[in-house]
C-alpha cells in the first residue's frame, strides 16, 4: 500500500520488492553478512564521535550542561553503540543486533531532550536530533522496517520535547519543519536503498539461475551437476548416506530429428524433461546432460529403490503422449555411490550401464 501511494507521487519507478517468502529468506541469507559489517563499522565510528563530542569544550553550553553531556555520552550512548558494534561483528549474536540498534537512537534522543532542558542556548545542539533521524534511516545499517519504528519514536521525542523547551513559536515551527525534513529525506532514502538492494539481489539470482539452467528444458545444466555431485559425495562420506546417478537417453532420437525435423525433436526433449521433472522425487535433481540425455541424482536410495525409480520414470515416459511422434522410449543406466568414488568414476559407471541397456534392445533400465 505504501509503495503504491509513493509510486503515484514520485516521478520515477521504485524497484520492486521481493515477490515471495522463499525469496525473502534467500535475501536475508545474502543480506546479513554485508549488513553486519556496516552496522559494526558505523556504530563504532558513531560511538567514537560521541566520545569526542563529549570531551571537547563547548563554550555555548553551561559547565553543568557540559558535565551532563559528558556523562550521558560517555556512559550511556557510546557504550550502547560499542556493544552493538561487538554484537554485529559476532555472527552468533546478530539476532540481538537489530532490536538493540532500533532502541539506541530512541535512548539517545531521550538524552538529547534532557540535555536541552539544561541549555540556555540550545540551538547549536538541535542539529544532533535531525542528524539522528537521518542516521537511523540511511547510515546505521538497520533494516527498513526497524528504521521506521525507531525514527518515528525519535521524531515524537524531538517534536514533543521541543514543544515544552523551545519558547519561541517561530523557532519551534522551524524545529518541527527540520525534524519532518530529516524524517522525509531519511524515509525516502532508506526506501530507495532498501528496494535497490533487493533489486540487485534479484538480478544476481536471475543471473545465477541462467548460469545453471538449460534454456530449452528449464532443467539444471552441467554446471549445476558438478556442484550437486560434489555436495552429495561429501554428504555420503560424512553421514554415510547413499545416493544414485541415473543417465537417461531418448531412444532413436536421431530418427526423430531426421523424420520429423529438429523443431519436433526439441519438443520431444522438452516433453521428456517435463515427465522426468513431474515424476522424479521432490528432493532429487534433474539435469540435462546434453543433447537427448538427462541425469537424475537420486538421494538416499538403495539398489531396490534406485531400480524402482528407474522403472517408474521409464514407464511414465513410454506411456505419455507426444505431439511430434507416436511413441517415445528411453534407456536408463544407473549406479549407486561406492567408497572412493569420484564424480568422474560415478558418471562413467552409470554411462556404462546405459550402454548395456542399449545393448539389450533399449527401453530398459540397467544398474551397474
Amino acid at each position: 500500500m505504501m509503495q503504491s501511494l509513493l509510486q503515484n507521487i514520485l516521478p520515477f519507478e521504485l524497484p520492486k520488492n521481493l515477490p515471495d517468502a522463499s525469496s525473502r529468506k534467500l535475501y536475508n541469507q545474502w543480506d546479513i553478512p554485508a549488513r553486519q559489517i556496516q552496522i559494526s563499522a558505523i556504530t563504532f565510528l558513531t560511538a567514537l564521535l560521541y566520545i569526542i563530542f563529549g570531551i571537547v569544550e563547548k563554550p555555548w553550553a553551561p559547565e553543568q550542561a557540559q558535565v551532563l553531556m559528558l556523562k550521558l555520552h560517555l556512559f550511556v550512548v557510546a557504550p550502547m553503540l560499542l556493544i552493538i558494534s561487538f554484537l554485529a561483528y559476532k555472527k552468533r549474536f546478530y539476532n540481538f543486533v537489530l532490536p538493540t540498534l532500533a532502541i539506541t537512537p530512541v535512548i539517545a534522543m531521550s538524552c538529547h531532550a534532557y540535555i536541552l532542558t539544561k541549555l540556555g542556548d540550545y540551538t547549536p545542539f538541535l542539529s544532533e536530533g535531525y542528524l539522528s533521524v537521518l542516521w537511523t534511516f540511511v547510515v546505521s545499517g538497520i533494516t527498513f522496517r526497524y528504521a521506521i519504528v525507531s525514527a518515528s519514536m525519535s521524531l515524537v521525542i524531538l517534536v514533543t520535547s521541543g514543544f515544552f523547551i523551545i519558547n519561541d513559536p517561530g523557532v519551534y515551527t522551524m524545529h518541527v519543519f527540520w525534524v519532518l525534513c530529516s524524517f522525509s529525506f531519511g524515509f525516502l532514502g532508506a526506501l530507495i536503498f532498501d528496494r535497490s538492494r533487493k533489486a540487485v539481489f534479484i538480478s544476481q539470482m536471475e543471473l545465477q539461475h541462467l548460469a545453471i539452467t538449460d534454456e530449452l528444458t528449464g532443467a539444471f545444466n552441467r554446471n549445476h551437476l558438478n556442484d550437486v555431485l560434489q555436495q552429495e559425495i561429501a554428504r555420503s562420506l560424512r553421514y554415510d548416506k547413499s545416493f544414485g546417478v541415473l543417465i537417461i537417453d531418448i531412444d532413436h532420437f536421431k530418427n526423430i530429428n531426421d523424420t520429423y525435423g529438429h523443431t519436433a525433436g526439441d519438443k520431444v526433449i522438452q516433453k521428456v524433461s517435463q515427465v522426468l521433472s513431474k515424476y522424479k522425487r521432490s528432493n532429487d535433481t534433474l539435469v540435462r546432460w546434453g543433447g537427448e540425455e538427462f541425469i537424475v541424482i537420486a538421494i538416499e536410495v538403495n539398489e531396490k529403490t534406485l531400480m524402482d525409480l528407474c522403472e517408474k520414470l521409464r514407464t511414465k515416459i513410454e506411456n505419455d503422449s507426444y505431439a511430434a511422434t507416436e511413441k517415445v522410449t528411453v534407456s536408463i543406466g544407473a549406479t549407486l555411490i561406492r567408497k572412493d568414488d569420484t564424480q568422474d568414476s560415478l558418471v562413467l559407471r552409470a554411462d556404462k550401464a546405459l550402454y548395456e541397456a542399449k545393448g539389450k534392445g533399449r527401453n530398459v533400465s540397467v544398474s551397474n
